[in-house]
């Protein structure tokens, strides 16, 4: 996509949201709300797996020179994020003390010190700076990145190379998006989808390859870098479906010892870097002529080389050699057998055993079948399930659940609402890896093929019950300004319901699982008794919490103390409802 192109489709999606928002895309500020709620939807494309909302990222009014914070606790990553477009078409140079101005609040934000003098009125703002306390406890990577859609230059270059060689051994990066750097991750979002290249063409060099013999072909060879930069441009990330570190984002994509390797030490690169393993469909490769046809291309280790690669000077890759081991495997677009542990074993580096490695179980393709032949009831709609990207697209006819959600939601229903909140990807890791997939996705812990139907429809009312907390807690939200982030309980209301349900059903007559599960009045009224009960819990125990723990709302739901806490003061009042009842 050019330029030019870019900024049109720009312009029109920032209109889009100035109207939905009822606001004027001609006034300068309004503009800039616009920009910062299409960055928040960029980000949100990039990490699917992120459980983030805008009126809970974006900062608006007292900012701190912050607005937005997005975390992705899948891929252990934050973001800190300036946005800025000045102008509607022009793009100028960049000013270097915004971007020193805006990469200090590092330093601001890990200081106690300056948070409790500057007594901001904004909750966020505080919840931010408890939560920064957090996020370098757990040694997330913390990216500070200045977006604009004008122009970076030799000085902001300069001053993220300073920045992030002053910082170089604490857990954050700095970086900045200039208009054509927001195109390019605008493109490689867009571009996230199965689609693998026909055909890759290569001529290797003289003594520059081995065909090893072996059960399956095998070609390894060293390829020049600046062949690998044109694959890299022109395929972007179609290359990376099976990469599950490039497929979660950018998390230390351009490696800092890659890059600087490749500017000083170029013709060293191939002794120090472990090089790319990729894989295909087939290959065909003639010794004599050393030209290489390779069908369904995917790198499934490398991501950071080629990332590197990319961003480096024709200049510097032109000394550049880079090793190669390519294996065709069968069916190369179907990530099972052999294919899948290769992708498996190649991406062992990583720690994270994120819900992409779990999207062709066999429990998701059921559940992706049983979705489909699962009809509306009641007020239950048509559900799509979203194992993998591309996701189905939701419309008025039909929501989309996407396979991380249903993983949080039926683990809260069933067990601890504090895991969905604190260490999702757990849910995701299978059990010898010490995680709770078993119990996620299987039945007490063991991993299973398929559900009974009890356990389908189960799954179908925590799926119901939960998108009605969300918006009972989002109506609390708008009413009541102590409780602004009450809805980052939403998995402990889920949960608060299960345990209404468990007591109630079995001794007061009004209703049972059958009616639960028609989704119907008897539902509604069941439902509607319910949530006094679980609204005043969540109410009394928010307001309680942050008197007591100082306005640590994002932290709040990740404690045992305060669920337990929460749990007890929720026993207390159902008890006290019941006495009513039984009284009147």
């Amino acid at each position: 996509m050019k330029i030019e192109e870019f900024k049109l489709s720009l312009r029109n999606s920032l209109q889009k949201i100035s109207t939905h928002n009822n606001w004027s895309f001609d006034n300068v500020k309004h503009r800039g709300m616009a920009f910062e709620d299409w960055c928040f939807n960029l980000f949100c494309e990039r990490y699917p797996a992120a459980d983030n909302k805008a009126d809970q990222c974006v900062i608006r009014g007292d900012d701190a020179g912050v607005d937005i914070f997005f975390e992705s606790k899948e891929t252990e990553e934050i973001y800190i994020l300036q946005c800025k477009h000045p102008k509607i078409a022009a793009s100028d140079p960049i000013h270097e003390d915004e971007v020193k101005t805006f990469f200090s609040n590092y330093e601001l934000l890990a200081s106690r010190k300056y948070l409790d003098q500057r007594k901001t009125k904004n909750p966020k703002i505080l919840e931010l700076g408890s939560e920064f306390e957090y996020w370098l406890k757990q040694r997330y990577v913390i990216s500070f990145i200045f977006i604009s859609t004008g122009e970076a230059t030799e000085k902001t270059s300069a001053l993220v190379d300073a920045f992030n060689e002053r910082f170089q051994g604490a857990s954050v990066k700095f970086d900045v998006w200039d208009i054509s750097e927001l195109r390019d991750e605008y493109v490689s979002v867009q571009s996230i989808e199965e689609k693998y290249p026909d055909n890759v063409a290569l001529v290797l060099a003289d003594g520059h390859f081995m065909q090893p013999d072996g059960e399956l072909d095998n070609l390894t060879f060293a390829l020049r870098g600046t062949a690998l930069k044109d694959l890299a441009i022109e395929h972007k990330d179609s290359l990376f479906n099976w990469n599950i570190r490039r497929f979660l984002g950018r998390k230390g994509e351009v490696n800092t010892g890659l890059t600087e390797t490749l500017a000083k030490e170029p013709k060293h690169f191939y002794y120090y870097n472990n090089g790319i393993s990729a894989l295909c469909e087939s290959f065909d490769f003639d010794a004599k002529s050393k030209k290489l046809l390779i069908r369904k291309l995917q790198v499934v280790n490398g991501a950071q080389t080629l990332g590197a690669i990319k961003h480096a000077s024709n200049e510097a890759l032109k000394d550049v050699l880079v090793l190669v081991k390519l294996t065709a495997v069968k069916h190369a677009h179907r990530e099972k057998g052999i294919a899948a542990s290769l992708i498996k074993t190649n991406n062992t580096q990583n720690t994270l055993r994120a819900p992409d490695f779990r999207s062709n179980d066999k429990i998701q393709l059921w559940l992706e079948a049983k979705f489909k032949a699962t009809k509306p009831r009641g007020e239950l709609g048509q559900i799509a399930y979203g194992r993998k990207r591309p996701y189905p697209r939701s419309n008025s006819s039909q929501m989309v659940l996407k396979l991380q959600d249903l993983g949080k939601i039926r683990y809260a229903w069933y067990h601890d609402p504090r895991i969905p909140i604190s260490d999702p990807a757990k849910l995701f890791q299978l059990p010898e890896e010490n995680g709770l997939y078993g119990y996620s996705f299987g039945a007490d812990g063991d991993l299973v093929d398929v559900w009974s139907d009890e356990q389908f429809r189960d799954a179908l009312l925590a799926i119901h019950v939960f998108r009605r907390i969300e918006r009972e807690l989002e109506g609390l939200q708008e009413k009541h300004d102590d409780l602004k982030q009450v809805s980052r309980l939403k998995y402990y209301g889920l949960k608060l319901f299960k345990l209404y349900c468990d007591q109630l059903i079995p001794v007061s007559g009004q209703a049972s699982w059958e009616d639960l599960y028609a989704f119907g009045a008897k539902f509604n009224s069941f439902f509607d008794r319910a949530k006094k009960v679980i609204n005043v819990t969540l109410s009394q125990s928010y307001r309680e919490m942050l008197v007591r723990e100082e306005g640590t709302a994002f932290s709040l739901p990740r404690d045992a103390k305060v669920w337990d806490s929460v749990r007890r003061k929720f026993e207390d009042n159902l008890a006290l409802v019941r006495e009513m009842d039984v009284t009147s």
